[in-house]
């Protein structure tokens, strides 16, 4: 998918930390060629070498990501105590589940916590609450184009502006951009691995529907990019609960991406070592990689108690 979003300014709403001023709109790219090597000058974005608008810390802020995106746009920015705008850094997106905000997730999934490093910024994003046909009123995401009643594509347009906006006001490497999310914000993490996998290099959602968000018609959907994906998914996920079997949600998402990267089968697999033996695997012979866990019953629908660590592992990998 490519980058056609025009952003129309920043809005800042609260902030919890606030730093040196900067020109938001200065879309200048050639700050950051001379960063790192050449034959890596691609990785370094264009808010390389620039002082950034806000300073080391989390605020609250908004952006306007046009009609499409549905309008001014609210996310959670944290930038670590460390940065350096002359180093490009790694970007993690985490979305939320149903009902909360991109400030409310950040120390549910603790991502931060685990060795903080000073070349990892992160950011959560807001959802807006819609009223989905058989549903109701509710905080959540849009899910693309064949996600009834989620169905739409303004989440997908609000991620590529959010991700345009922190890669033109901060340095980040390209090649390093992540997601993740919980619940609903699971959803996000997979079609944005699929619809948005030209952005994203790799991704973990954690507790995702059934990836009815990929069927178009009697067919999958064919996915840009080749985000290598890490679905984790409870085997007593007491959300999802009218399945065939326990765990079929996740195992039904797992089937799409051994489909879609081509892998070897269900089958073929080395243990990665979280939790039970083979309860956390990645499958042999793909594209890109797939990995998959089928966590322990006492965990329910939350994320399991090694997600954090893993996931950052995961990450720090590319």
């Amino acid at each position: 998918m490519h980058r056609t979003l025009l952003l129309f300014g920043l809005l800042m709403t609260t902030a919890c930390t606030s730093g040196a001023g900067g020109d938001p709109g200065d879309d200048d790219d050639s700050a950051g060629d001379d960063l790192i090597d050449d034959d890596d000058a691609t990785e370094a974005s264009g808010g390389c070498g620039q002082v950034p608008p806000h300073g080391a810390g989390r605020v609250a802020l908004t952006l306007d990501a046009g009609p499409e995106g549905d309008g001014t746009r609210g996310f959670y920015l944290s930038v670590p105590a460390g940065y350096d705008p002359d180093v490009p850094s790694a970007l993690v997106v985490g979305y939320p589940g149903t009902n909360w905000l991109g400030e409310q997730v950040q120390p549910y999934l603790g991502l931060e916590s685990v060795e903080p490093q000073s070349n990892e910024i992160f950011v959560y994003p807001d959802p807006l609450w819609h009223d989905f046909a058989g549903w109701g009123n509710l905080g959540g995401w849009i899910l693309g184009p064949y996600a009834q009643p989620a169905d739409g594509n303004e989440d997908l347009v609000f991620t590529e502006a959010l991700l345009d906006w922190v890669e033109a006001n901060y340095c980040v490497d390209t090649e390093r951009v992540f997601a993740t999310g919980h619940s609903w914000g699971g959803d996000m993490a997979q079609v944005v691995s699929c619809f948005l996998g030209e952005r994203f290099t790799a991704s973990v959602p954690v507790a995702a529907n059934r990836p009815y968000w990929f069927e178009a018609g009697t067919e999958w959907v064919n996915c840009s990019g080749e985000t290598a994906v890490w679905t984790m998914f409870g085997v007593a996920d007491d959300h999802f609960t009218s399945q065939a079997w326990p765990g079929e949600y996740g195992d039904e998402c797992r089937d799409f991406w051994l489909d879609t990267r081509d892998c070897d089968g269900a089958d073929s697999y080395t243990d990665l070592g979280f939790g039970e033996q083979d309860e956390c695997v990645e499958f042999t012979g793909c594209s890109s990689p797939v990995r998959y866990c089928l966590y322990g019953p006492d965990t329910a629908h939350q994320v399991p108690a090694y997600y954090a660590e893993a996931a950052m592992e995961f990450f720090r990998g590319f």
